[in-house]
């Protein structure tokens, strides 16, 4: 590690960013954030100009910001609550059509190609 970069610890760049833990060592594997590792003890660390970059993303209007989807917040108006009521009883009335022919297991293997429980 560079003498001139401060570094944070995982803990402590999670709760800067108001995040888990485990969320920044997904956004490491999925490259959304550089850290380093300890020498010796292999202990992440998180540069403190990754954390202000983040920071500022995430405070960053939805438009401009470079990864990640926004999901707008429920809409509480009737043709929203409409529509949802809507779409969950064509749900139930999909699910209760499988009946007992076909294991949860089985159905989500074929809705996504691969087996669902470890």
């Amino acid at each position: 590690m560079s003498s001139s970069t401060a570094y944070l610890t995982l803990k402590r760049a999670a709760q800067r960013l108001g995040v888990h833990e485990q969320t920044l060592r997904s956004w490491e594997k999925r490259k959304i954030i550089r850290m380093v590792r300890l020498p010796g003890s292999g202990y992440r660390r998180v540069p403190v100009e990754e954390v202000e970059r983040l920071e500022g993303e995430m405070q960053a209007e939805p438009e401009t910001r470079s990864a990640g989807v926004r999901i707008e917040p429920p809409r509480y108006d009737p043709d929203s609550l409409q529509q949802a009521h809507e779409l969950a009883l064509a749900v139930r009335q999909k699910l209760a059509g499988l009946g007992e022919e076909m294991t949860f297991d089985e159905f989500m293997s074929r809705r996504r190609g691969r087996i669902w429980s470890p």
